[in-house]
């Protein structure tokens, strides 16, 4: 299957994103944390047993979509995971939406798109993984629906957006790409998070693809959902700008 799009008019050009400002010395220029922060990362690290992931890292995002710029194996996404309260660093602090506590930033937030932790199993039927994640997400007390047309597309619509969303009988293995990640995106905004992180953004190889994801985490932002996201390609920076440029966070 494959996304079929609605007609747009021509996107008029967009100024450069905005780059996190850094003092001479290489430090991010950093004021006290208030309610406009995003993210706020002061002295972030992270190591492994082979060495450091990333950090120490100061920098700080204000803007609704927030984009993460470093090759493959610069610790993108373990900066992603903890900005949503998944990974514990090592050493410094990361603040999200005015949460510091790694429990706290992990119940405001969602995730999409991280091989080993959201992968979808290509034989489920995109109606058994909603109904999973509903499951997951609804108190004990409540009973999981059926999944019906209809709630189908409810659960669709926000990730979808003008776009044609696949059927409840589809199976994941028969969707395109950019259809298998925003029915990721989906799954995550189940839990109504404050913030999304989508991972590997380039790792959708068709430029059209690629177009179509960046202009449906816009839409989520205007909704009021923040986003990060990460991303090798400096020209995908221009396909997440909404008006003002993304924040930027270089590795």
């Amino acid at each position: 299957m494959s996304i079929s799009a609605p007609g747009h008019a021509a996107a008029a050009e967009t100024p450069a994103p905005l780059p996190i400002r850094h003092s001479p010395g290489g430090a991010a220029t950093i004021t006290p944390t208030d309610a406009s922060e995003v993210l706020a990362l002061r002295d972030a690290t992270i190591r492994g047993p082979r060495g450091t992931v990333f950090g120490p890292l100061t920098s700080v995002s204000r803007r609704p979509v927030t984009a993460v710029l470093g090759p493959r194996g610069s610790g993108r996404t373990s900066l992603l995971l903890a900005a949503t309260g998944r990974m514990r660093l090592s050493a410094g602090r990361v603040t999200v939406l005015g949460e510091d506590r790694p429990a706290a930033i992990r119940r405001r937030s969602g995730i999409a798109g991280f091989a080993q932790i959201d992968a979808l199993d290509p034989d489920v039927s995109v109606g058994a993984a909603l109904r999973e994640r509903l499951a997951w997400a609804l108190p004990w007390y409540r009973r999981t629906p059926r999944m019906s047309d209809a709630l189908t597309s409810e659960l669709l619509a926000q990730a979808f957006g003008e776009y044609a969303h696949p059927q409840r009988r589809t199976l994941v293995g028969e969707l395109s790409p950019a259809e298998e990640l925003l029915l990721r995106v989906a799954l995550a905004l189940v839990e109504d998070p404050s913030l999304l992180a989508v991972d590997d953004l380039d790792a959708l190889r068709e430029p059209g693809e690629r177009a179509i994801l960046a202009e449906r985490l816009r839409a989520l932002a205007d909704d009021g959902i923040r986003v990060l996201t990460a991303t090798s390609d400096p020209g995908d920076l221009s396909l997440l700008d909404g008006g003002g440029g993304p924040g930027l966070i270089e590795l």
